[in-house]
């Protein structure tokens, strides 16, 4: 009866066992481990160009970690004024311009999702129009000179004050705040302004760090305006790093020389490469979770 027991008990482990582990399973997990390879091996192919030698990187065309070690690229950048100046402006830009389109884009989605706003309706559809039509690049620029933004810090973060679809996505998660919420703090006599500041802000910590990192994302990486909008004194690192790349003419204007040192100069755009994506890597695991939750349910409510 015990023998009979127990075969019994491995043979339900071992149905439960395939029932587990499939064929479609190993495809599956086949196929996830190849999509992580070919989206991680890039970056980590650019992160041992910028640690190497890059002597050694020519000794072999392939190489699969770091052939010796050096900080010699990440020195150049970090004891070189005009770049850290271009990396400061870009945490500046992210911080401040991300502190004021997050507040924006909430006081205004709030506004737009309470009933006793006068044409709320009728203003919601008229944001969906930049959504769809844009009026141009040179009545943006001309929009842009004429406010007296033109070279100015300014002009980096105020013309993407709010994203009509970032509205909309938190417009949408607003809906659903509870009404009975609201209403018991009427009762008391909170007005809106308190309300929103005591008891919405609070409670909606998804769809704030949902803003949060698609604004900062887009802060971060945004190359094409701030590279016209601002002189060199004022364009992030990513526009800086653009010029590098593009023209032999700004490393001389920077005092790099990084022509001279033997083809070093690809392993010195990889180090700033790195420099550029780590604040991202850093950040976005934190935040990815509230960031799928806030975008679901504002995509379920709308």
């Amino acid at each position: 009866m015990a023998e009979s027991t127990q075969s019994i008990g491995k043979n339900v482990v071992r149905n439960n066992l395939k029932a587990q582990f499939n064929l479609g399973d190993v495809f599956i997990y086949l196929v996830l481990a190849l999509v992580v390879l070919a989206t991680a091996y890039p970056f980590f192919y650019v992160f041992s160009l910028s640690v190497m030698p890059y002597k050694n990187y020519l000794q072999q065309p392939v190489h699969l970690g770091p052939s010796g070690f050096t900080l010699a690229y990440y020195q150049q950048i970090l004891l070189n004024p005009s770049l850290m100046r271009s990396f400061g402006i870009s945490i500046l830009k992210t911080v401040v311009g991300t502190i004021l389109n997050v507040t924006a884009t909430l006081t205004a989605a709030w506004a737009l999702s309470r009933k006793e706003l006068p044409m709320a309706r009728a203003i919601t559809i008229f944001i969906f129009i930049p959504l769809y039509i844009g009026g141009g690049l040179i009545p943006y620029f001309l929009v842009i000179n004429s406010l007296g933004l033109l070279n100015t810090f300014w002009a980096l973060v105020v013309p993407s004050f709010v994203d009509p679809f970032l509205l909309l996505i938190a417009r949408a998660y607003f809906l659903g705040f509870p009404q009975e919420l609201i209403d018991a703090a009427l009762v008391d006599g909170a007005g809106h302004l308190r309300i929103f500041a005591s008891l919405v802000w609070p409670t909606s910590w998804p769809i704030i760090a949902t803003l949060m990192t698609l604004y900062g994302i887009g802060h971060w990486n945004s190359y094409f305006w701030p590279s016209i909008l601002v002189q060199s004194n004022l364009q992030p690192a990513i526009v800086l790093l653009q010029g590098i790349v593009a023209s032999e003419r700004a490393q001389t204007a920077l005092g790099l020389n990084i022509t001279k040192q033997a083809g070093a100069y690809q392993s010195f755009v990889a180090a700033m490469t790195v420099l550029l994506v780590i604040p991202m890597l850093a950040v976005y695991p934190f935040t990815q979770r509230y960031l799928v939750k806030g975008i679901m349910l504002g995509a379920v409510k709308n």
